[in-house]
């Protein structure tokens, strides 16, 4: 999350990148993710690097989906003042029968299309190439605007993504989901807030509390992590969903 830089100083034994970068893949061992559980930022860096985690599990009392999920991993670098490259270089599903599988791999672009406060929101586009790694299941792309709205303490981000299957044969309908988050800047590294999903194609729509914010490493370097507990509005929703996110940001 790109919050203005009102983090503290830490102090000068904060543990290197190398042993930032160790502790999180770590931590993405026992994670569970997928780019569906995520609310877009439109704003960009240029010339900063990311390591990033991002995990999710479900809690139901459907056998079928109690304890499923998945998490994936990510390196990302920022080309220009309006364009960032995003690598899911393992995204992985996990089942408590079936185990741990890796799903594929995602290249995703984000573009920022004007300077923060230019205009009434700031907007942005992203756009994406999914490569499944399943037999049977198509490879595809994802696509849409993002929005984000600052106002003193206050921060909105709204999302609208549509997906679409690709290869010969494969049905011509996009299926589109919507993401909203609304957060509370009490100080950079504490940012209470709400996170809600609409999935039509899964028939599931979700909501529940969030708690997010930025660490300072110094020297430019950050942590960002964020953790969100959804609740299902519908039937075809999970009852809860735990998501943890973590990324390492470095120039």
């Amino acid at each position: 999350m790109r919050f203005p830089r009102k983090v503290l100083g830490v102090p000068s034994e904060v543990p290197g990148r190398g042993v930032v970068v160790c502790c999180l893949l770590l931590w993405a061992m026992t994670a569970r993710a997928d780019d569906d559980f995520i609310v877009y930022s439109p704003h960009v860096t240029q010339g900063q690097s990311e390591v990033e985690l991002r995990g999710y599990t479900y809690s139901d009392g459907r056998a079928n989906i109690n304890q499923s999920g998945a998490f994936e991993t990510s390196i990302a670098h920022t080309f220009t003042s309006w364009w960032k490259v995003e690598l899911y270089a393992g995204e992985f599903t996990h089942d408590p029968t079936l185990g741990t599988h890796l799903a594929g791999q995602e290249l995703e672009n984000i573009f920022q299309l004007a300077d923060p406060g230019e205009y009434w929101v700031d907007p942005g586009f992203v756009a994406s190439y999914i490569h499944n790694q399943a037999p049977g299941v198509p490879d595809g792309m994802e696509f849409g605007p993002l929005f984000e709205k600052q106002a003193g303490h206050w921060l909105q981000r709204l999302n609208v993504i549509w997906q679409k299957d690709l290869g010969g044969g494969e049905s011509q309908k996009y299926n589109v989901r919507s993401a909203y988050s609304l957060g509370y800047q009490i100080t950079s590294a504490l940012v209470p807030g709400i996170e809600a999903y609409y999935r039509p194609v899964d028939d599931a729509h979700q909501v529940g509390p969030a708690f997010s914010g930025e660490l300072s490493l110094g020297h430019g370097d950050e942590v960002e992590y964020s953790t969100v507990l959804l609740y299902g509005v519908n039937r075809g929703a999970p009852d809860r969903t735990i998501i943890l996110r973590m990324a390492y940001e470095f120039f």
